[in-house]
């Protein structure tokens, strides 16, 4: 039976306390990875980051654009906290159990 490969995703201010050969779970961490943010993103790197429609992202961050009309821009760590919560708004009464 061979070694699999699991990946992990964390985001936050401050790095995990997370090393290179600690075990965790049973598995030994082999590789870390760092993401570099832009301070200012387009809505092409917001599509690819969260799977919603460019008209979606537009519609949500609607008066936040730092760019043009043609050139939509938002602040990275704005745009991905407004686009990180729920993706569909919740319809219909609450349930009365």
């Amino acid at each position: 039976m061979g070694a699999y490969k699991y990946t992990i995703t964390v985001e936050g201010d401050t790095p995990p306390s997370v090393y290179l050969g600690q075990l965790i779970g049973g598995a030994k961490v082999v590789a870390l990875k760092a993401e570099d943010i832009p301070e200012r993103v387009g809505v092409a790197w917001l599509v690819e980051r969260y799977g919603l429609s460019r008209s979606t992202i537009i519609a949500r961050l609607e008066g936040h654009n730092k760019g043009s009309a043609g050139k939509h821009l938002y602040e990275a760590k704005f745009a991905m906290a407004i686009l990180g919560g729920e993706t569909a708004p919740r319809r219909g009464r609450k349930r009365l159990n």
